[in-house]
């Protein structure tokens, strides 16, 4: 199967993935708004990690846009031990971490919970 196509089936995720196949990275540690936004003036992107559904990079061109729009506001406190859904638009939020590794730029994934 196409690595590119390989269903999230639990969280946190053990493994990164793109179309090429599974990135030499791992999770490095949780990010709040802060972080996010400094990683994004350093070229980092996001993938979403969605139970279900397979991994959703979000292009460069995109990822300002994505971030004000769909993320900011629902963002988990990297702090924060529980959350409830009903305190996000949309009865749903993201808990980022930032992934690193020595072949590839940091990207931040965004674990989503609904």
């Amino acid at each position: 199967m196409d690595p590119a196509h390989r269903i999230v089936t639990q969280l946190p995720l053990t493994e990164l993935r793109s179309g090429e196949g599974v990135l030499d990275a791992r999770s490095a540690e949780a990010v709040g708004g802060v972080e996010i936004e400094r990683l994004l003036r350093d070229h980092s992107t996001f993938v979403v990690a969605d139970v279900g559904k397979p991994l959703k990079w979000i292009s460069e061109a995109d990822r300002f846009a994505f971030w004000k729009a769909e993320v900011k506001d629902r963002l988990v406190s990297r702090d924060t031990d529980s959350f409830c859904l009903d305190d996000y638009a949309g009865g749903y939020c993201y808990v980022a971490t930032v992934w690193r590794g020595a072949s590839c730029a940091p990207v931040i994934v965004l674990e989503m919970h609904h």
